[in-house]
C-alpha cells in the first residue's frame, strides 16, 4: 500500500480489498513477465523503482501524475499502450489519460490527465514494457492544490488546514534545499526534492491553521495561508433502532464542492456511503437509512472531496425496534360545535400513528391521518376544525380535509381523508351535529382493526354567554405579548360602562363555536393575524357579525354604526375560554353617517354580537348585547377653599378625578407665577378605577408663599385646561384654614402686611417697674417666639421677601429686642 508523506496507512474498507485484490493479479502478471515493483518501491529485473508517485495540478495547467525513479531507463514509455491508470479499482485509462510529456529515460515520468482528480480518490498507475519490465505505483498521493515558487514570488494560495498540497519547481533537482517557514517564525519543513521529481509533497496537517507560511526553494519563493475548514459530522441521533434511518449533519466553512460520507460498521467494513454538496450557511444531512443491530456501533466518516480533509462521527448504536404504542393523552376531550378541538396523542417505541376521529357506521363521518412525532417530544396534538368538517367531502375544493385535520408545532400529518355520507355543500350548511364521536389510535402508517387506544369525542352545542364593555387606556398596546390580556385586568383593562371619548372600548365577548371559523380564515383564507380573521369573519356574515351602533340618533332615524377596520380594531383570543376581546381605539373611529363622536353630547352606544342561524352553527339567531356611554374627556383638580395646597417639603400630594379609563399614565401640571420662586413640574399620576389620581411632588426647594398655576395633561401631553391657583404654604397653614392660607401670602407671591395672632416681643406693650423687676416674667418673655423668627407679618412694617436671607435677618431682630429688653431691666 503506499504511504502518504505522515506515514499514515487507512483502515482497509471495500474499496481497499478490490484495490489489493487487483494489486495482487498485477504482481502475478509481473512475476510471470520476469520483473515486478509494488507500491513503486520493489526492484524490477533492471532494479528500477519508483521514489515517489504523486498527482497535482501542474503550472501549465490540467493535471499530472508525476513518478520519481530511482534511475533513468533506456527502454522508456512508447505510448498509452504501455500504462494502465486505474481509479478506485476501476481502468480509467481510456478516458482519463491525456498525453505523456515525460516517457522515464529522463528517470522522470509525467501522464497528463483530462481531469483533476481529487483526495478522496484511489489512483494506481501500471507501466508496462518498460526499463526492460513493469512499474506498479498504487495509492499514489493525490494532493488537493498546487504552490509553485517563482523568482518573483506570488500571490499567496489559500488552503485549508488538512490540505496534502504539492510545491512544484520545474528547476528543482536534488540539490535544490526547499524552506517552509512560519511568517516571522520557525521552519517548519527543511528538505529537498527526490531525485527526478520536480513536486515536495507536504501535509499541513502538522501546521497550525490562522497562520501564514513562507517557502522558499532555491532562489525561488512562495506563501500560503493557512484557515481552518471547520468540516464537521454530528449524528442525527448516537442511539438509534433498526427500524430509523442513520443520519448525520455535515457543515463546512465553505459550500458549493461536494463531501463524500461513509457508513462503518464495527467491524470497519463499508456498509454504505453517500455523497452530498456541502453548505457553507447550514448543515447537510447524509441519510445512510436503517440498517441492522448486530453490526454496531457504526461511525460515519466524512471527506471533503476537495481537500481530502476527514472528519469521523461518535458512535451510533443500533438496537432492535420494541412494539410500538400510541394512546390518548386524556381518553375523553369535550368541546363546542364549530370550534377546534385540540386531541393530544402519546407515542411510545414509535414515531408513527393513525388516528381517526368518527364512525362511518356509527356517526356517519369519520376523518383520518397518518401522523408523525417530528420533533421527537414523544407527543402530536391533533386539531379538529369542526367548523369545516364535511366540506371536503362534498367535492368542495375551497377546503380540503388537511385543513380539517392538522396538527400543531413541528409534527407532521399526511394522507387526511374525510368519508361517510355527511357531506355539506358549503359552509353556509348545517355544521356537523352536537353528538359524541368515536376516536382510535394504531401506531403505524395505517389504520388497524385492533388499535392501541380508543376515546371519545364529545361535541356540545355551542352558545353566546355575554358581552361586556370594558375600557383601556387610548395608548394601551393589548398586542404586547410581553403582558398577558388577563394580567391587565385591573391594570389598564377595566370593566365600565362609560368610556372617554379616545379610549378605547373593549369588547369582551364570551361565545363558543367561533374558533374554526377564525382558524379557517387565518388558515385557509390567508388572514394575516387574528384581527384580519375576524373582521374577514364578522364582515361578511359566513359565521356571526358585530355591530357597535349609536342609539341616541332620536326619533324616525336609522341606528348610526362605527366602522370597523384594521385601523382601530384589535382582536386578542383566547378561544381556550371562548372568550374574545374586541378593541376599538375611539381616536381612529368614525360613524357610519360621517357624525362625529360625540357631536352633541355624550353618544349611547349599543354593541351587539350574533350568530345567525344562516351559518350552520347554531339552529336559531344567536347573540349578547352592551350598552354603554361615550363620555367627555375631563379631569380635574382637588382644591380647598378654591386652591391647591402643598407644602416647602418633598412629597407633596396633589389629587383629582378623570373620565379616562384607569390605567392612564397622565400628569399633574405645577408652573410657577413667582419670579422669587420659579419652578415647573410635571409629576406623573395613574388613574385608578374609581377615576381618581395623586401625583406627588418635590417642593423641598421652595419657600411658602409661592404661587402656582396646576393643570392635569392628557396621557399625550394635552391639556384638559383643568386650571386652577396654588400656593405653596407653611405646615401650619396648610393644616389650617383657607383664610389663613389665603392671609398668608399676597398673589405676587410675597408676604402680606397683615399680623398674625402669633405673639411676638414687638407686638407687646411697654413692661411696667413690676414686671421689669420679676425676673421669671422677664425670662418668660425673653423666650417667647417673635414675629421675625417665622413667616408670619409684624407690626413694625412689611415682611421682607421669603428666601434664604429671610431667617437669618428674622434671627438678627431676635437679638436686637432682646438686648433692649435686658437694657430696660438695668435703668
Amino acid at each position: 500500500m503506499w504511504t502518504d508523506s505522515t506515514g499514515t496507512e487507512s483502515r482497509p474498507g471495500a474499496a481497499d480489498k478490490l484495490r489489493s485484490l487487483l494489486l495482487a493479479a498485477l504482481v502475478v502478471m509481473s512475476v510471470v513477465a520476469g520483473t515486478v515493483a509494488v507500491s513503486g518501491t520493489a526492484a524490477a529485473a533492471s532494479n528500477v523503482s519508483v521514489e515517489q508517485a504523486v498527482e497535482y495540478s501542474a503550472a501549465s495547467g490540467g493535471s499530472t501524475v508525476e513518478l520519481a525513479l530511482n534511475e533513468s531507463v533506456t527502454n522508456g514509455l512508447d505510448g498509452t499502450g504501455e500504462l494502465t491508470v486505474y481509479l478506485d479499482g476501476d481502468d480509467v485509462t481510456g478516458t482519463l489519460v491525456d498525453g505523456i510529456d515525460a516517457d522515464g529515460t529522463s528517470g522522470r515520468v509525467e501522464i497528463d490527465l483530462a481531469e483533476d482528480v481529487t483526495p478522496n480518490r484511489n489512483l494506481t498507475v501500471q507501466l508496462t514494457d518498460f526499463g526492460s519490465g513493469s512499474v506498479t505505483a498504487t495509492d499514489i498521493d493525490v494532493t488537493s492544490q498546487t504552490v509553485t515558487p517563482a523568482a518573483a514570488g506570488g500571490s499567496d494560495a489559500n488552503v485549508y488546514h488538512g490540505e496534502v498540497i504539492a510545491i512544484e519547481d520545474t528547476d528543482a533537482d536534488s540539490d535544490t534545499n526547499l524552506l517552509v517557514e512560519a511568517d516571522g517564525g520557525s521552519v517548519v519543513l527543511d528538505g529537498s526534492y527526490a531525485d527526478s521529481s520536480q513536486v515536495y509533497v507536504f501535509d499541513t496537517d502538522d501546521i497550525d491553521a490562522g497562520q501564514r507560511y513562507d517557502i522558499t526553494s532555491g532562489s525561488d519563493t512562495a506563501g500560503f495561508r493557512v484557515s481552518d475548514l471547520d468540516l464537521t459530522v454530528e449524528a442525527g441521533d448516537t442511539d438509534v433502532t433498526d427500524e430509523d434511518s442513520i443520519t448525520a449533519d455535515v457543515s463546512a466553512v465553505r459550500g458549493g464542492t461536494a463531501a463524500t460520507a461513509t457508513l462503518t460498521n464495527g467491524d470497519g467494513d463499508e456498509v454504505a456511503t453517500a455523497v452530498e454538496t456541502l453548505d457553507g450557511t447550514e448543515a447537510v444531512e447524509f441519510d445512510f437509512g436503517s440498517h441492522t443491530a448486530g453490526d454496531g456501533p457504526y461511525t460515519v466518516s466524512v471527506t471533503d472531496n476537495q481537500t481530502g480533509v476527514t472528519v469521523t462521527s461518535a458512535d451510533i448504536t443500533v438496537s432492535e425496534s420494541q412494539e410500538g404504542e400510541v394512546r390518548f393523552a386524556e381518553r375523553v376531550v369535550s368541546d363546542e360545535r364549530g370550534d377546534v378541538v385540540s386531541v393530544t396523542y402519546q407515542f411510545e417505541n414509535t414515531d408513527d400513528g393513525y388516528v381517526v376521529i368518527g364512525d362511518e357506521s356509527e356517526d356517519n363521518y369519520a376523518v383520518s391521518g397518518q401522523i408523525t412525532d417530528d420533533d421527537g417530544d414523544g407527543e402530536v396534538t391533533v386539531l379538529f376544525n369542526s367548523y369545516l368538517a364535511g366540506v371536503p367531502n362534498s367535492g368542495n375544493t375551497s377546503v380540503s380535509a388537511s385543513d380539517v385535520l392538522s396538527v400543531s408545532g413541528d409534527d407532521e400529518i399526511s394522507g387526511v381523508s374525510e368519508s361517510g355520507s355527511f357531506a355539506r355543500a358549503d359552509l353556509t350548511a348545517e355544521a356537523l351535529d352536537a353528538a359524541s364521536y368515536e376516536m382510535n389510535a394504531t401506531a403505524g402508517t395505517g389504520p388497524s382493526d385492533d388499535p392501541d387506544s380508543v376515546g371519545t369525542l364529545r361535541l356540545e352545542a355551542r352558545s353566546t354567554e355575554r358581552v361586556q364593555s370594558w375600557v383601556a387606556p387610548k395608548d394601551a398596546d393589548l398586542t404586547d405579548e410581553d403582558v398577558g390580556i388577563y394580567d391587565r385586568v385591573g391594570a389598564n383593562l377595566t370593566q365600565s360602562t362609560e368610556v372617554a371619548d379616545g379610549d378605547v372600548v373593549v369588547h369582551r365577548i364570551s361565545a363558543s363555536g367561533i374558533e374554526g371559523a377564525l382558524d379557517y380564515r387565518t388558515d385557509v383564507e390567508g388572514a394575516s393575524d387574528t384581527t384580519d380573521a375576524f373582521l374577514q369573519a364578522a364582515g361578511d356574515g359566513d359565521a356571526f357579525t358585530l355591530w357597535v351602533n349609536r342609539t341616541n340618533v332620536g326619533a324616525n332615524a336609522e341606528k348610526d354604526p362605527l366602522e370597523l377596520n384594521d385601523s382601530n380594531v384589535v382582536v386578542v383570543d383566547d378561544p381556550d375560554n371562548d372568550t374574545y376581546f374586541v378593541a376599538v381605539e375611539l381616536a381612529d373611529a368614525n360613524y357610519q353617517s360621517g357624525t362625529p363622536l360625540r357631536d352633541d353630547g355624550d353618544d349611547e352606544v349599543t354593541a351587539t354580537f350574533l350568530v345567525s342561524a344562516a351559518t350552520g352553527l347554531t339552529d336559531e339567531d344567536d347573540g349578547g348585547t352592551a350598552n354603554y356611554t361615550i363620555t367627555d374627556r375631563d379631569a380635574g383638580l382637588d382644591t380647598t377653599g378654591g386652591l391647591v395646597t402643598v407644602e416647602a417639603a418633598a412629597n407633596q400630594s396633589v389629587s383629582g378625578t378623570t373620565t379616562v379609563a384607569p390605567g392612564s399614565e397622565i400628569e399633574v401640571s405645577l408652573d410657577s407665577e413667582s419670579e422669587a420662586n420659579p419652578f415647573i413640574h410635571r409629576p406623573a399620576a395613574t388613574v385608578t378605577s374609581s377615576g381618581t389620581f395623586t401625583a406627588t411632588a418635590d417642593m423641598s426647594e421652595y419657600s411658602p408663599g409661592a404661587n402656582f398655576t396646576a393643570d392635569v395633561l392628557d396621557v399625550d401631553g394635552e391639556s384638559f385646561a383643568a386650571d386652577e391657583d396654588g400656593r405653596i404654604v407653611t405646615a401650619a397653614a396648610a393644616n389650617g384654614s383657607a383664610e389663613s392660607a389665603s392671609a398668608n401670602v399676597s398673589d405676587s407671591g410675597e408676604a402680606t402686611e397683615t399680623p398674625t395672632e402669633e405673639p411676638t416681643e414687638r407686638s407687646t406693650d411697654e413692661p411696667t417697674a413690676t414686671e421689669r423687676d420679676d425676673e421669671s416674667t422677664a425670662a418668660s418673655t425673653e423666650e417667647q417666639p417673635t414675629a421675625a423668627s417665622t413667616d408670619e407679618p409684624t407690626e413694625s412694617g412689611t415682611t421682607p421677601a421669603s428666601g434664604p436671607g429671610f431667617t437669618a435677618l428674622a434671627a438678627l431682630v431676635a437679638l436686637v429686642a432682646a438686648a433692649l429688653l435686658a437694657a430696660r431691666r438695668d435703668v
